[in-house]
């Protein structure tokens, strides 16, 4: 990053693309950055690890057809897939542990991982809790799970609108309270002490407080963003600024910055492809990939 005076600036360009022969045969759906090393997803029925600087470790046929989700606990990643099943990986070297679920009459197009507890959304409106990989109970948001967060015992979900559960992790049975519904879509992401989605038209940027003293009260919001829709969001806290990156069909990855209850543009990078999926790395660095299996590093500094 550059700081003069008050003038805050992102500097963004493509610094590393994955080689043609290492890359998913079909679109990206997500990306996942753990202990040094990015994990991807795709429509190719695979998972591939990366290191930094986008060099191939290792790839597993993880499923018949599209992987949707990864997440990961200390030693664990989890997959979920349209074919009905979430199954656990060795996050070191993508040999399979087991297979959690396999229901075939659903789709599982999210896992979240968090405190020891692995969340996973159906496309049937259906959570279901595990708390070290035994079943610790399942809930209904009454619309498909096309997004979704986890911060503590406060579970962010997003299709058509985004919903706040606060879920009740004690005792033999799963309990759950629904806090607020929020007028939105997916893309979901959390950003420092911010909530960050986008309007239903899937192109302006909308920012609520993170905090339930303070109602997740909207913060900002931001109209046209992208021209076209945006498909994936991802943010952070850093240098003691909310960060903010966001991608979609209009092939650019745009940098922002939350403050003083505004959302400001500080930098944008034409990838050359739609962007399905956004995540941050280290020191300053953003992986985008999407279409056809493309993946880049962007050096956002």
């Amino acid at each position: 990053f550059w700081k003069q005076e008050r003038i805050y600036i992102i500097i963004m360009k493509v610094s590393v693309e994955a080689d043609n022969k290492d890359k998913h045969e079909f679109d990206v759906n997500f990306l996942l950055y753990a202990k040094e090393k990015l994990y991807s997803a795709a429509d190719d029925g695979k998972i591939k690890v990366w290191t930094p600087d986008l060099k191939l470790l290792g790839e597993v046929q993880a499923h018949p057809c599209s992987v949707f989700s990864l997440a990961a606990s200390e030693d664990t990643l989890y997959s979920s897939s349209n074919d009905g099943t979430v199954k656990a990986w060795s996050l070191d070297d993508l040999k399979e542990k087991k297979t959690l679920l396999n229901e075939p009459n659903f789709e599982f197009w999210r896992v979240a991982w968090n405190n020891g507890y692995l969340y996973v959304g159906d496309d049937q409106g259906n959570i279901r809790v595990y708390n070290n990989e035994e079943y610790y109970g399942i809930m209904n948001i009454a619309e498909p799970v096309k997004d979704m967060a986890v911060d503590g015992h406060i579970l962010f979900t997003a299709n058509l609108d985004i919903i706040v559960t606060d879920v009740k992790l004690q005792g033999k049975n799963l309990q759950s309270i629904n806090r607020i519904n929020i007028c939105g879509k997916a893309p979901i992401t959390l950003a420092g002490n911010t909530l960050c989605f986008t309007n239903r038209e899937g192109r302006d940027i909308i920012v609520h407080e993170k905090d339930d003293d303070k109602k997740w009260k909207e913060l900002a919001q931001l109209k046209g963003a992208h021209e076209l829709i945006i498909n994936t969001l991802a943010g952070g806290f850093r240098d003691g600024k909310v960060h903010l990156f966001s991608g979609g069909w209009d092939k650019n990855v745009k940098a922002w910055i939350i403050q003083n209850n505004k959302i400001e543009n500080k930098g944008s990078c034409d990838v050359g492809f739609t962007v399905n999926a956004l995540v941050l790395g280290d020191d300053g660095i953003v992986y985008a990939a999407g279409e056809n299996g493309n993946m880049v590093q962007i050096d956002a500094k």
